[in-house]
């Protein structure tokens, strides 16, 4: 390989022709032209140029896709979840992959529709009104069937659990709180209770008999039965995009898609879409 090609091949394209590199250059392969002659060499020196890097084609968001049809992408309407809603999916966002050639759907779309299971309907026709994916699961859009805004009702929690928590925050009294008369009651029970045989004792219901402490009954046990569940906060978040439903870490971003627990890539909290891993 020639000294000039060498340059050619190794020299960064954001750097100015330097006088004293092509000085160095000439010495060190002494048949190459003068410094002055090769920087004056406008095929050697177009790779000196600073070159304008383009900018990357921004992608766009299945709200930006929102009533929208590209003749060239997949014909099959793909749920999207609208923020807020609990659940509630758009029904005018259309698949952004492109057609298989001779086809109407991508590859995916193409197979579910051959198979029946392309519950999400075609974009271009109207949508099926009771959304019901393979495994039975029915869905709701996000409007009814005249275009208006639908309002999911949020669960009230039980009566029964809000009494368990109210129970729970009852504070019990402590001896400087009792009256004359409650503390009165309080040793005249505890002298009776001084009195007879305990029933947890060996005059009394042995060790292990029903009702006894071993008899199944473990009082810390059934404390901790009584922690409401619902104050537990459930880490993982489900998503479908495109026909695909994935599971969230809430906590780390990370995504797997649930049909082979597979992670695919980061979740974006920002633009709310998945940042896929490269080998996706």
């Amino acid at each position: 390989m020639s000294a000039i090609s060498l340059a050619k091949e190794t020299l960064c394209p954001p750097c100015a022709p330097p006088m004293d590199f092509l000085t160095a250059l000439q010495k060190k392969f002494p048949d190459l032209p003068d410094a002055e002659e090769i920087s004056k060499d406008e095929d050697l020196m177009k790779f000196f140029q600073v070159t304008e890097k383009t900018s990357k084609k921004k992608k766009t968001t299945p709200e930006e896709r929102r009533g929208v049809y590209d003749g060239g992408k997949c014909d099959a309407r793909v749920w999207h979840e609208k923020k807020g809603t609990g659940g509630l999916g758009y029904d005018d966002i259309q698949c952004s992959l492109k057609k298989v050639e001779g086809g109407c759907f991508c590859k995916r779309h193409g197979k579910m529709h051959s198979e029946g299971t392309l519950w999400t309907g075609v974009i271009n026709e109207p949508r099926p009104e009771t959304p019901t994916k393979p495994d039975g699961t029915v869905m709701v859009w996000s409007t009814d069937a005249e275009g208006n805004d639908i309002v999911k009702e949020k669960k009230k929690k039980s009566s029964s659990k809000k009494a368990t928590k109210k129970k729970k925050a009852v504070k019990k009294k402590s001896a400087d709180d009792l009256s004359i008369d409650e503390l009165m009651l309080l040793l005249k029970k505890k002298q009776e209770e001084e009195k007879e045989p305990d029933e947890g004792s060996a005059e009394g219901s042995p060790e292990g008999s029903e009702g006894g402490v071993g008899a199944g009954v473990d009082p810390e046990k059934d404390e901790d039965e009584d922690v409401d569940e619902d104050e537990e906060e459930d880490i993982y978040l489900m998503k479908e995009i495109d026909g695909v439903s994935y599971q969230i870490n809430k906590e780390d971003k990370t995504v797997i898609r649930v049909d082979d627990f597979e992670i695919v890539g980061k979740w974006d909290v920002d633009e709310e879409e998945i940042v896929f891993n490269e080998e996706e």
